[in-house]
Order: C-alpha cells, then sequence, then structure tokens
C-alpha cells in the first residue's frame, strides 16, 4: 500500500512538472511574434524566413534578407558561428546564442544575441541600426516592422482625404486616407518623380500620394555630394631589404617607401618581422611616409598554398593576423601597411576579401592605411577588395615571364591601359583608390632556332643601358609596348630586349595622370637608373 501510494505521489509531481514546462513554453511562444510584415526602403519583403518580434524589444530580421536588402558584405562564419558586419570604419561580430557583441576588437554586453531558428541565422536588426544608419520600428496595430534609411524627410500634408495609392498611378488599389494630422516620411529616391512621392505613414503604410498635396519639400540638405580631397599623389616605391645604401638620400617627389619587413609565419596569424630602427630613422629624415609589405611566406621554400588557406578559413586566425599585425605596425610607428599575399587557393577568393575587410576598419581607427597588391588571378576578388582597402596597387608587370612561351613585353602599355580600364569599369574602384605599380627591371629573351620557348633573364635598366653599349645597339621605338626595343643575333641565337627606361616609365606616368589615379609605385629600388625619379616627379607634377 505504501509503495503504491509513493508512485501516485511521484505521478502527481511529475504531472505537475510537466504542467509547469509546458506554461512556461506557452509563455515564451506568446513572447514571440512571427505574424508580422516587413518593409524595407518602402519595399514589401517576401521570404519563406519570416521575421518576428520578442517582447524584450528583439526584432530579427532573417540573415538573408539583410544580406540581399540592406548589407551585401554582410557574412557567416559557419565554423565559427559568428555573424560578421564590416563597414568603413567598423567590424561587429556576433556568436550565435552569445550574450556578447564585439566592435573593433572590444566586446560589450547585449540583451538580444544571434539566434538560429529552423535552422537559419537571425539578427536582431536593431544591433545594428546604427551601423547602416537607418531607422527601426515596429508597429503593434499593424504588425509592420520598417525599415528606412535616416535620410527619409518628414513632411506635412496640404489637406485631408488624402489618397495613398499601391502604385505611382490613380487606378491603383487605394491603400489608406491620410489628412492634415498625420504624419508623412518621404522617401529621398522619389525626389526624381515629376508628380509622385512614394511616403511611408506613421503606422507604417507605404505608397504614393501625388505631390500637389505635399508643401513643398526642400532636399537640398538630404543630397550627398562626395567632396573628394585632391592630395598630392602618391610616389613610392618597393625596397627589398634594410640595406640604408640601398635607400639612399632624399628623392625629389618621393613620398612612400614599402619595405619587405614582415611575413606569415604560420596559419595561426603569427608574423616574422625584421623592422629596422636605422632604416626607419633615415627614411623618415627624407620625409618618407612608411607602408610596410607584408607578404603570405611566398618567399620561403616550404610555402603551399595551403597555408593560407588555412589561415582565411578560420576566424580566429584572421582575427589573430589581424591583431599581430596591428601591434607590430603601432610598435614600429609606420604609417600603412601594404599586402601583398600571392599564389593562393581559388577557393580562397572570397575569404582574403573577408579578412582585408575586416582588417582595414580596425587599421583605419589606428589611422594605418591599408593598401593591398592586385594582380588578375582568379583568386583575387579586385572588386571587393577594391571596396574594401584604402588603396589597391596593381601589378603593372610580369605580363610575361620566366613560364612564358613567346618572347615579349613584361609590361605593353596597351596591356596596363586594359587593366587600369578594366579596374575602374568592371570592377568599380574609385580612380582615387588606384596606385599603379610599374616595373624598373625588364627581361631579356634568347630564342634558339628549332626550340619552341625562349629562355629569359631579368635585366636592371643599367643592365640595359649596358647591354646597348656593349653591342653598339640603336634602340628603335615599339608603339605596340610604349617601349624602346633592341633586337640581335649571334649564330643560332636571337636576342630580344624590350627596355625599361625614360620612354617607358614617362609612358605609364602618362596612364596615371590621363586617369587621375593615386599614384604610382616602382618595383623595385635599385633597379633604376638615376635619371628615373626625376623623370617621373617632372612629369607627375606637370
Amino acid at each position: 500500500m505504501k509503495e503504491i501510494l509513493n508512485r501516485i505521489i511521484c505521478a502527481i509531481v511529475f504531472l505537475a512538472l510537466g504542467i509547469v514546462i509546458l506554461n512556461k513554453v506557452d509563455k515564451i511562444k506568446s513572447s514571440v511574434n512571427e505574424n508580422v510584415s516587413l518593409v524595407i526602403y518602402g519595399d514589401n519583403i517576401s521570404s519563406d524566413r519570416k521575421p518576428f518580434v520578442e517582447e524584450n524589444g528583439g526584432i530579427y530580421i532573417p540573415f538573408s534578407t539583410i544580406s540581399k536588402v540592406i548589407d551585401e558584405n554582410i557574412f557567416y562564419d559557419k565554423v565559427a558561428t559568428k555573424v560578421i558586419v564590416t563597414t568603413e570604419d567598423k567590424v561587429i561580430k556576433l556568436k550565435l546564442d552569445e550574450n556578447k557583441m564585439k566592435v573593433n576588437l572590444d566586446e560589450k554586453d547585449i540583451d538580444t544575441p544571434a539566434k538560429l531558428k529552423d535552422d537559419y541565422v537571425y539578427v536582431d536588426i536593431n544591433l545594428l541600426k546604427d551601423v547602416y544608419n537607418i531607422d527601426v520600428s515596429f508597429n503593434k496595430d499593424t504588425n509592420i516592422i520598417s525599415i528606412d534609411k535616416k535620410d527619409t524627410i518628414q513632411t506635412e500634408l496640404k489637406y485631408n482625404n488624402i489618397s495613398v495609392f499601391s502604385d505611382i498611378t490613380t487606378k491603383s488599389n487605394i491603400l489608406k486616407n491620410i489628412g492634415r494630422e498625420d504624419k508623412v516620411f518621404v522617401y529621398n529616391d522619389s525626389f526624381k518623380h515629376n508628380r509622385w512621392y512614394k511616403i511611408k505613414t506613421e503606422d507604417g503604410i507605404v505608397g504614393y500620394i501625388s505631390k500637389n498635396n505635399v508643401d513643398y519639400v526642400d532636399n537640398k540638405e538630404y543630397v550627398k555630394y562626395e567632396d573628394i580631397a585632391k592630395e598630392n599623389k602618391y610616389i613610392m616605391f618597393w625596397q627589398y631589404n634594410n640595406d640604408l645604401g640601398t635607400l639612399g638620400s632624399k628623392e625629389d617627389g618621393v613620398n612612400v617607401v614599402l619595405p619587405t619587413w614582415y611575413e606569415l609565419s604560420n596559419a595561426y596569424g603569427d608574423i616574422n618581422a625584421k623592422s629596422n630602427t636605422l632604416y626607419y630613422n633615415k627614411a623618415k629624415e627624407n620625409g618618407y611616409e612608411i607602408w610596410p609589405t607584408i607578404n603570405n611566406g611566398i618567399d620561403s621554400a616550404s610555402y603551399t598554398s595551403d597555408d593560407t588557406s588555412a589561415l582565411v578559413n578560420s576566424e580566429s586566425s584572421r582575427e589573430s593576423f589581424i591583431i599581430n599585425l596591428l601591434n607590430k605596425c603601432k610598435e614600429d610607428k609606420v604609417d600603412g601597411v601594404n599586402i601583398d599575399f600571392e599564389a593562393m587557393k581559388t577557393d580562397d577568393r572570397k575569404l582574403y576579401t573577408q579578412l582585408i575587410r575586416e582588417m582595414t576598419p580596425i587599421f583605419r581607427e589606428n589611422n594605418i592605411k591599408v593598401s593591398v597588391d592586385l594582380y588578375f588571378v582568379e583568386y583575387i576578388d579586385r572588386k571587393g577588395i577594391g571596396a574594401a582597402a584604402d588603396y589597391v596597387v596593381l601589378m603593372g608587370y610580369d605580363q610575361r615571364g620566366g613560364w612564358s612561351s613567346v618572347s615579349g613585353s613584361i609590361s605593353e602599355i596597351s596591356w596596363v591601359e586594359e587593366s587600369i580600364n578594366s579596374l575602374i569599369n568592371d570592377s568599380n574602384i574609385s580612380e582615387e583608390k588606384i596606385i599603379l605599380g610599374v616595373p624598373f627591371y625588364t627581361r631579356l629573351w634568347i630564342e634558339k632556332q628549332g626550340e619552341d620557348k625562349p629562355t629569359t633573364k631579368v635585366y636592371t635598366m643599367q643592365d640595359c643601358k649596358d647591354y646597348i653599349k656593349y653591342f653598339g645597339l640603336t634602340p628603335t621605338y615599339d608603339e605596340k609596348s610604349g617601349q624602346n626595343y633592341v633586337e640581335r643575333t649571334s649564330g643560332s641565337l636571337t636576342y630580344k630586349l624590350w627596355l625599361e627606361d625614360e620612354t617607358s616609365i614617362k609612358n605609364r606616368v602618362d596612364i596615371v595622370k590621363k586617369h587621375n589615379l593615386a599614384g604610382i609605385s616602382a618595383w623595385r629600388r635599385g633597379f633604376e637608373t638615376d635619371n628615373i625619379w626625376n623623370i617621373i616627379n617632372q612629369n607627375m607634377n606637370t
């Protein structure tokens, strides 16, 4: 009898617990409003992934909706389970179900973490409204979430009983009638229309009204024009080592030097550095800014693309790399940094861009410029990099190299021109961001009768002068390459040399001026003849 009584008591306890749990579940469910509509920038957004509103004020928008409508660069790292937002001056990281938000490496507490719902990522848009410069509101009466750019203008109506139409025609549906006492917000992009304003009512309904119903709206203060300050052009050079003799004395016009100081040492973001105080002091005496170059270990004989791949595929390693490089740049008191990652995997294209997106705002916060070297290769997303970095440096050489099956210029002027046009027109990179990389070297091509592929040797500018003098050659101008050219034959061998000299450099400076680019950078210091810097400086400033 006692055993039966105990069983009955246990059953009652479990039943009571079950009721409590069910009540809590029902309470949780009732605290989430899933029957809501979403209007972003005046457009009704329809998606299989529905937004929802929590009782605590969280307005949760699907990650895919944010990506499609608000921010195409928002990024979800599946391995780290973090939503990452990057802007010009901010990097925001939100880990799923964690009441923390990291902003430019600093953490702060939040009440509404990012969530996984039905196997899909959601973010409380309130956390990002300042980042995106938007207003966010939820109207409980209409169950409408409204997201608008802050340049939406509130205006007054002249009449009562004004019809709000669903489209820019009186034949469309009337959504609502409004009057003088109602608040109306006009969308900035509708000023260009002659007859209609696109508006939003106070309760979140979006439609169109005739401009005759609205008092004059002065939109001048809302039209933004970019006033880009025209600074002096950058004239810069890479230097492969810390040799003070190679650095030399001040060159007129030169304002930046890029010594090859830093190197990625492993997949965890550690860095090898060979900065030099004597070099730093001498460069500063010359009046140069210092933007050290960091490469991804490609100079090491043991380098493989797996090294860089492991780095960019790990959110924690990307962050460690950024922190380590930032700390080194601050320690060395440099003005900028030059990223030269090469020989990467095409599959890592997007993640390399993400590394630059996560890096640049943090370096800007510390007044350190970020420049990224660009090549026309599949593993570099030129458009994405161009949007993220402060500057891009086009490697305007190695059109042909030791791998080439034919002799030719390493940097034909038409090829350089086409590359610049592609960056501007295809990749949508602003001219003010582009620095043209030019060679202070060329290649001597040696063709042998009966062999399909030439051999080649790297020649500096001085090597070219010595070669011409030694063999008594007279250069002729090659229109296609924009370079002087010499050729000679000896037995079964033919030697061809497209010269890098005053003529070729002037032609490239002309491209910088023609497109109003940010400047010019040369690979590398020590390969030039004495007169080249005068040629660059004089022609850049005329």
